[in-house]
């Protein structure tokens, strides 16, 4: 029987939309929140899917790298073209779609292969919400 648990991340974040047509478009942050939930079998040893901590071992450095206090562009936002303190210049808008997307995509390459990721929620704010279903 799989069973499965959830573990939240928070940390600070800005980005700017290149073609959204409202305030979005100019540079802004926002304090993100994540709910991971991966499932697997309850170890007779241990009686868990997965240690918290174990968890955290693969998800928070990937975070600090990437996420935590970094600044995300669109790679072909000619605002953006020269600005070296901008942490990703990607190929698509920093949406919270999309960082969901890349973060479920990261963190599942990461994962022991007896683990699932059944959902991964991305808040960009207490309001909204970019979901991420691996079943």
């Amino acid at each position: 029987m799989r069973i499965s648990i959830t573990r939240e991340y928070t940390w600070e974040m800005g980005h700017a939309l290149y073609r959204h047509k409202g305030k979005c478009y100019n540079p802004h942050g926002h304090n993100y929140r994540m709910e991971v939930e991966v499932s697997g079998e309850v170890d007779e040893t241990t009686g868990m899917v997965v240690d918290f901590s174990d968890l955290d071992d693969v998800i928070k450095p990937h975070l600090e790298e990437y996420y935590d206090h970094s600044f995300h562009v669109n790679a072909n936002d000619p605002r953006f073209h020269d600005a070296t303190w901008a942490t990703s210049h990607a190929y698509y808008e920093p949406t919270a779609e999309r960082l969901a997307m890349g973060l479920y995509h990261d963190i599942l390459e990461e994962l022991p292969e007896n683990l699932l990721i059944e959902r991964l929620t991305l808040y960009e704010t207490d309001k909204s919400s970019a979901t991420v279903r691996g079943t």
